[in-house]
């Protein structure tokens, strides 16, 4: 089947990492011989911002992997100032681009990322073409927007009543985008996954000498944004908690950035545990499974997801995890088997949960078994691709 992939947040030169889930699903249904290609609208710069300057260095055609990739340009302002007019904006920025591609390459489907603003330009510009629209609720999309205004609540349930259909990360998003405006069909759960080339169990000796790690003593890895709704700030709280334990103070491992890292390094010496974080900034996705493998356990404090995919990569390692128990987090960590839920913002229900992990390595063993084995049947990009494919046949029908 011949796939245009719709999405703002696809990789770039300038942000190879930004959205690499899209580019993961885009690989797994290439790996399952559909042709597949790329449109990916970017803000336009204005050429006397420096703050800007790099995008403008991002050419309007690329090939990432061997997927084509067009990057027009869409009028954007920081901080989602254009409100409701942002999938208007975006549907002008495709229009003509989508038309270019159809003629040259008529596609069966467009599949955008995000019900807004993607899959509203996506609905209104493929219809106009005679070609169905499929759109992935993630989380932002059916939670955050919504709740900003009703202007924005109004545009994202437009899109949710025009899509041919609309996917959700977890049920918690299936049921949030339902709840907006009644679907054309059932909205159908597909998860995300991991690419398990790439993320597998490997030695935790090996990925601690490759990261310089003390090859001794317990390592709790997080890999996220540092910024508000990742709840770092709860986990640097419950390092301070696990450091009045008589047991050896485990070394927190963070990869990732955001405006909170001065603040939770400032915090993280009040506690007097500034010694056992280690902050590695961003790294590129291929060390991903390395800061994962190098932890006994991994740890996400989430106050929001949809379904994280770093937890499918987590478990894909073979790692236990203990995480929030919010939105489609509980839909895949399960709770004394694959890992640990806590409440959000409770440093010492968190610290308790590392603690009890760090402490049974038995326990540990057997919740990192079994985490690799659902991972590994429910987890994957190929079994996203595969459910992928059951949706596109229904809409091109």
């Amino acid at each position: 089947m011949r796939i245009l992939m719709l999405s703002h947040m696809y990789p770039s030169p300038v942000n190879p990492t930004g959205g690499i889930f899209v580019h993961e699903q885009v690989r797994a249904l290439r790996a399952r011989g559909h042709d597949v290609r790329v449109v990916s609208p970017k803000a336009w710069a204005p050429p006397l911002v420096r703050r800007y300057a790099a995008y403008r260095r991002v050419a309007r055609v690329d090939v990432l992997d061997g997927v084509p990739v067009l990057y027009p340009r869409r009028l954007a302002l920081p901080g989602n100032r254009l409100g409701r007019h942002d999938a208007r904006a975006l549907a002008a920025a495709i229009a003509l681009p989508l038309r270019r591609v159809h003629r040259r390459w008529p596609f069966e489907v467009v599949h955008a990322h995000m019900v807004a603003p993607d899959g509203w330009a996506a609905a209104r510009v493929a219809h106009a073409l005679g070609v169905p629209a499929v759109a992935t609720a993630h989380r932002a999309d059916v939670l955050d927007l919504p709740a900003r205004s009703a202007a924005l609540r109004a545009v994202v349930a437009e899109a949710v009543a025009s899509l041919d259909a609309v996917v959700a990360v977890s049920r918690k998003m299936a049921d949030a985008a339902e709840a907006l405006a009644p679907p054309r069909r059932p909205v159908e759960v597909i998860p995300n996954g991991a690419d398990t080339s790439l993320f597998f169990p490997r030695p935790t000796g090996e990925a601690r000498t490759r990261l310089g790690l003390p090859a001794e003593g317990a390592v709790v890895s997080y890999v996220g944004k540092l910024v508000p709704r990742k709840g770092v700030d709860t986990l640097i709280e419950a390092m301070g908690l696990l450091a009045r334990r008589e047991r050896p103070v485990p070394l927190l491992l963070a990869a990732g950035i955001g405006e909170l890292r001065p603040d939770l390094e400032r915090r993280a010496r009040e506690l007097g545990v500034a010694a056992h974080v280690r902050f590695l900034g961003k790294i590129p996705h291929e060390d991903v499974p390395l800061a994962i493998a190098a932890g006994d356990v991994f740890v996400l404090p989430s106050l929001s997801e949809g379904l994280p995919t770093v937890v499918c990569e987590a478990m894909a390692c073979g790692r236990p995890v203990v995480a929030t128990a919010v939105d489609g987090t509980p839909e895949i960590v399960r709770d004394g088997e694959t890992g640990f839920l806590v409440p959000p913002r409770d440093p010492e229900a968190l610290a308790r949960a590392l603690a009890r992990v760090l402490d049974d390595p038995a326990l540990a063993g057997r919740m990192a078994e079994r985490a690799g084995e659902i991972a590994r049947e429910r987890y994957t990009w190929e079994a996203n691709a595969r459910d992928m494919e059951r949706v596109y046949a229904a809409v091109a029908a």
